[in-house]
Formats: structure tokens, C-alpha cells, sequence
């Protein structure tokens, strides 16, 4: 019986590490970047080895004719960050189907002034550049962004950027989560979509090394990817960039000197 037992022991412990090793199995993304102003490889560089430390491995590529099927299913999800003008349209119609599909996308900053002749992957994205000013800023929380998972744990940060202000919104099976201030109004900033089994996570952040460099943006950017994917977002570490004051009480009396 103490043979058994222990043998059962055993094919428990294997089973559990087996489980263990499915579980800590990292998320491999598509990094699609180009030879623009933006420098999305050396943008790489700064995100690739955060990413990698918190079990997300990225693949750098410039090549558009990787929007494939074949090359696209080695991965869990697609990031985009380059400016190119135009897509084919069989490019459009692999990374619509992928996307479909169940895999996550996640657009960054300038990519959504990308693939501006399909309408279709406009869509996809949930908007499309239109102007920009720059500043140094904070954006805010929707109540919705409040109440998300993706946000849980997450108070945001300052860096400068470029003002991006977007046109043709899609608004159909998107959720605005942050907003910078325009003028009188908010300017939606960063959102999650779904398309199909997919999931979308876009945010205006990221035009150069200072925000790409920023902890707040690689914390947010860690939750789009998880989320995109699928996966478990609570593995991503709260994030405040400066401590919460404590209310004042109001119940005692002020300090006297004497």
C-alpha cells in the first residue's frame, strides 16, 4: 500500500509540474515595425527585454508580406507599431481572419495612421489618426476604464507625447478606458475592441523613447498584450506612478502651537 501510495505521489507531482509548465508557457507576439520616423526597432529594443522578463517573448519583423496565415499562426497575437500607408489586400483579409480567430492584435501609437486604404482594418483598430499637437500630459480613466479588468491595479502615468486626435471611430464592440483632454471635450485615447473570437487593445501612447522607456507604459502595454491574448491579466503587477495622498480627516481639530 506504501508502494502505491507513493507512486501516486509521484504521477501527482508530475501532473502538477506538467500543469505548472502549460501555465508559465510565454506568450510569443509578431512585432511589426518599419523603417520610419517612429524607429519601431529601436523601440523594439527598449520593450523586448522588459517583455521577455515578464514571460512575453516579441518577434521583430518589417516585412507587411508576413500578415499571412502560415506566418501568423505561429503566434498569439500581432503588435503594430510603423507607419505604412498601404495594405494588399490579401494581408488584410489574413490578419482580419486571424484576428477572428481568437488571436489578439495590439496596435500602438502611429499604427493607427497604418493600412489607411482598407476601411475593414480602420475598423479594426477602432479609429484613425487625424492630428497631433505635443505636451507633457496625463490621461484619465472612463468610468468604464475604472471598472475593466485590464485596469485593475493600474493609476496611470505622465510622459510626453504627441496629442493624437482620431477620427472615423468605430464604436461598434469598443470600450474607450482612457481619454485625454481636448479642448472642452475628451479625446479617446486607449480601448479594447472585439472582433470575432478576437480581441483589439490600441492606446495613443508611445510616439518616442520617453514613453516607451516609461514603467507606466510598459505596465499598460503588458496588460493590452495579456488581454488581447487572453490571458490572465492579473499577472501583471499594480502600477502607480506617485503614492495616494491620504484625505484629510475632518473629525479632528487642527494642530495648535501653545
Amino acid at each position: 500500500m506504501r508502494l502505491i501510495a507513493s507512486v501516486l505521489c509521484l504521477l501527482g507531482l508530475s501532473f502538477s509540474n506538467i500543469v505548472h509548465a502549460a501555465d508559465s508557457k510565454p506568450l510569443k507576439l509578431l512585432y511589426l515595425g518599419d523603417n520610419g520616423h517612429h524607429q519601431p526597432r529601436a523601440r523594439f529594443g527598449q520593450l523586448q527585454p522588459v517583455m521577455k522578463a515578464r514571460g512575453i517573448e516579441l518577434e521583430y519583423t518589417d516585412v507587411v508580406g508576413d500578415l499571412n496565415a502560415e506566418k501568423l499562426a505561429k503566434f498569439d497575437g500581432l503588435v503594430l507599431f510603423a507607419n505604412i500607408d498601404k495594405i494588399e489586400d490579401d494581408q488584410a483579409k489574413a490578419l482580419l481572419a486571424y484576428v477572428a480567430s481568437g488571436k489578439g492584435f495590439v496596435p500602438l501609437h502611429c499604427a493607427s495612421y497604418c493600412f489607411r486604404n482598407n476601411d475593414d482594418v480602420v475598423a479594426l483598430m477602432g479609429a484613425q489618426f487625424q492630428r497631433h499637437g505635443t505636451g507633457t500630459f496625463r490621461v484619465a480613466l472612463t468610468e468604464a476604464g475604472k471598472s475593466h479588468p485590464l485596469l485593475k491595479g493600474y493609476r496611470g502615468f505622465e510622459s510626453f507625447d504627441e496629442t493624437y486626435v482620431h477620427t472615423k471611430h468605430n464604436e461598434k464592440d469598443r470600450i474607450v478606458l482612457e481619454t485625454r483632454a481636448e479642448g472642452e471635450g475628451q479625446e479617446p485615447w486607449t480601448w479594447v475592441r472585439t472582433h470575432g473570437k478576437g480581441r483589439v487593445f490600441y492606446t495613443a501612447w508611445g510616439h518616442d523613447e520617453r514613453t516607451w522607456g516609461n514603467p507606466g507604459f510598459q505596465n499598460l502595454v503588458e496588460r493590452g498584450i495579456r488581454w488581447a491574448c487572453g490571458d490572465d491579466v492579473s499577472k501583471v503587477p499594480s502600477f502607480a506612478d506617485k503614492p495616494e495622498m491620504t484625505p484629510q480627516r475632518k473629525d479632528v481639530k487642527p494642530f495648535e502651537y501653545v
